[in-house]
């Protein structure tokens, strides 16, 4: 399993992904962030805005226009960049340098289950930029908790 979790095998960002979203869940998305405290900033390129109250704004920009990152601290050590792309999916990734060792990784954990939790949707989380490739690991709602998915193999 370690192997899945080295930099150097699979790249430094895997992509953490809950699926078939709506507007909806991205709204429940910044309510989870603020109910937390997280600290967070929103950028578009090299501006710092303030957060949008409601979820449509994170989709509002104009062509040309670079696209908006909400990067968010859960712990202070982990930093998830979430990517606003599609009302349709939550993008998003975090540094597997950040996530080294236990302590690191069940702070990763947590993330994947408080976001799961949330949304009441399944968190899955790919090697960086493959998400064709089935998943290495999953918060899975049905079965309340983090699970091991790729092959050990």
């Amino acid at each position: 399993m370690k192997q899945w979790f080295d930099p150097t095998e699979n790249g430094s960002a895997p992509d953490v992904v809950v699926a078939d979203t709506a507007l909806a869940d991205w709204q429940l998305l910044l309510g989870l962030v603020r109910s937390h405290g997280w600290r967070c900033e929103y950028n578009r390129g090299d501006r710092v805005m303030p957060v949008p109250k409601s979820a449509s704004g994170l989709f509002v920009f104009e062509p040309g226009e670079p696209r908006t990152l909400l990067t968010v601290w859960p712990d202070p050590s982990l930093e998830w960049i979430i990517r606003p792309y599609a009302e349709e999916e939550i993008l998003s990734d975090v540094d597997l340098h950040q996530i080294q060792g236990q302590e690191r990784l069940d702070a990763f954990c947590q993330l994947l289950r408080t976001l799961g939790d949330a949304l009441q949707k399944d968190v899955c989380v790919y090697s960086e930029g493959d998400n064709t490739y089935p998943p290495m690991i999953a918060y899975l709602v049905a079965a309340d908790r983090v699970v091991f998915l790729a092959d050990p193999g």
